[in-house]
């Protein structure tokens, strides 16, 4: 057994920058001081279980590890608000005690903001802008966002990061990561949750998340999206001002109107079926035809406008799709459309292949009863959904492309939104009769034109490398360098009756030829220094045989059985 390393050897290498490392050690200790007076170490007896008889004190746990993390600040608020939205990975408990995590906290000083944002803009915010509001509309862990006029009267956003939140976000990001190794190691529920893949991904989105560069980027190819959309005003995206953004600081158009996290605690009787419709449209088209979309659409990035339409907001975390999965996924959604389960088990098939051929039909047969019941009428999509497809994939060792998993957990997140805002709204049901009209909207002569063009370009494309392909294919035949490599017996049933042909045939050689070794030798003339010596190697010998045949024999019997 080896020895559990210390907690404070966590703080980082020794031959680490001596400025760098003696503030994440004191960032440690603070942390560590948090975490014992939560009671949130040893780690090894956090329970990450689904057992029903320790639900309380999940329950318990989950409180404390929320109340720790709004202590410590940083970076770690935003990453249990991340982890809040993973039902898939967390314990009920835990989501639950995560998801009451602040997301309105203390404005930063007035004068540091103004400091910052003059440090991006290059110039003093009175020049900047006409008016300039210091007490923001909204504040969260990583940013704050404040109201402001440009010259021109334009009401604009301006998203501002906390003062030294970058710093704070990598150096907390750096301890969490060496705290999930250190858990990974020594309890076991972390390591079968999987704590490190989990936080790997966080921290990822998190570093992203401190990059307004980035979230620029997001929102204008998001608004070029909608733009080439058949209703391109039906939702709305605000208007961005690169010129006055940058790394720490994102200018927007100011958008008026309610979140449906305002609209849900005012209990409103508004009639929100048709923004949802709208959104659900805007989403299923990112995902399927722009391969681009919104990832975070909990109620507090929703705006419902005052003439009725969504806007959505914060486009931190965008999810992407590559050009052949996305193909994947409109076969699927095609083939959804049809109630056929086959062309559905084929696209399925083509993102994530059966290790085993002999596994296909049975594969076949539970993707056909998941989508009876899990996508049939008057069945309600939801994490479970996205939980109950993944186990399919599981039972048969299958990985499905990570993509495709966090778009279906995005359209489950929204789910969830809806069932609270619109309980009479049929996503499933929507989700069809839109699909329809994407598909519909695809299939105009313009847009098949443009299809037809793209892929035009690709033939040409792949003709052009043609005559090199064929020079070098020539090349290698003429010097005696082509070689053809030929997967025989790539199935594994195939591979175990091959060599158990193998392994029969060598026991019958191995018998027959002791069984003739015995008949020689029992032939052998008899000499009195030699005749025990010369009947026992016969007898040892034919007993040798009959074990090896008889072996062969029912090694035979036992393979027909199993076939």
């Amino acid at each position: 057994m080896p020895t559990p390393p210390r907690l404070s050897d966590l703080s980082g290498p020794r031959d680490a920058d001596t400025g760098t490392l003696r503030s994440r050690g004191r960032r440690f200790t603070e942390l560590l001081s948090i975490a014992r007076r939560h009671h949130l170490v040893p780690f090894r007896r956090l329970d990450f279980s689904h057992d029903p008889a320790t639900s309380d004190l999940r329950r318990d746990q989950a409180e404390h590890l929320r109340r720790a993390l709004e202590e410590a600040g940083g970076g770690f608020v935003k990453m249990g608000q991340l982890l809040s939205t993973r039902d898939d990975l967390l314990p009920e408990e835990w989501t639950e005690g995560l998801a009451h995590l602040q997301r309105n906290v203390t404005a930063a000083p007035a004068d540091e903001v103004r400091a910052l944002l003059e440090q991006e803009l290059g110039a003093p915010v009175d020049q900047v802008f006409a008016t300039f509001d210091p007490v923001p509309v909204a504040a969260a862990s990583i940013a704050q966002v404040h109201r402001a006029r440009l010259s021109d009267g334009t009401a604009v956003a301006v998203k501002v990061q906390r003062p030294g939140i970058d710093a704070a976000v990598r150096r907390d990001v750096d301890i969490a990561l060496r705290v999930v190794r250190f858990m990974a190691r020594w309890s076991t529920e972390a390591r079968q949750v999987g704590v490190q893949d989990i936080a790997g991904q966080y921290a990822d989105d998190l570093i992203r998340q401190v990059d307004f560069v980035s979230e620029l980027r997001n929102l204008t190819a998001l608004r070029a999206a909608q733009a080439r959309s058949a209703r391109p005003d039906e939702v709305r995206f605000p208007d961005p001002y690169p010129d006055l953004s940058g790394r720490r600081v994102l200018v927007m158009e100011f958008l008026e109107g309610d979140t449906l996290s305002a609209i849900r605690a005012e209990r409103s009787e508004r009639d929100l079926d048709a923004p949802m419709r709208a959104i659900l449209r805007a989403f299923l088209r990112q995902v399927v035809f722009d391969g681009l979309y919104h990832a975070d659409l909990h109620p507090g990035n929703v705006l419902v406008l005052p003439d009725g339409r969504p806007a959505l907001i914060d486009f931190g975390s965008v999810g992407r799709l590559d050009p052949g999965l996305r193909d994947t996924v409109q076969d699927l959604l095609a083939a959804y459309l049809q109630d056929d389960t086959s062309r559905i088990a084929d696209a399925v098939l083509r993102m994530a292949p059966v290790r085993d051929a002999h596994d296909e039909p049975d594969f076949r047969r539970d993707i056909a009863r998941f989508v009876a019941d899990e996508l049939g009428p008057g069945a309600r999509i939801g994490v479970d959904t996205v939980d109950d497809a993944v186990e399919v994939f599981g039972r048969y060792r299958l990985k499905p492309p990570p993509d495709f998993v966090a778009a279906a957990r995005a359209l489950a997140i929204f789910e969830g939104t809806l069932r609270t805002l619109a309980p009479s709204f049929d996503l499933l049901e929507e989700s069809r009769g839109l699909a329809r009209e994407q598909i519909t909207d695809q299939l105009r002569p313009g847009k098949l034109r443009d299809l037809a063009a793209k892929e035009l370009l690709g033939v040409v494309s792949a003709a052009r490398r043609l005559p090199r392909r064929v020079d070098r294919i020539g090349e290698a035949i003429e010097t005696g360098r082509f070689t053809v490599n030929i997967r025989l017996f790539a199935d594994s049933r195939d591979r175990q009756l091959v060599s158990g042909m193998i392994r029969r045939i060598l026991l019958v050689l191995l018998g027959a030829g002791a069984g003739i070794l015995a008949i020689v030798y029992l032939a052998l003339p008899a000499r009195p220094t030699a005749a025990l010596s010369t009947g026992v190697a016969g007898g040892l010998l034919g007993g040798a045989a009959v074990v090896l045949l008889g072996w062969a024999a029912i090694d035979a019997w036992l393979a027909r059985r199993r076939r």
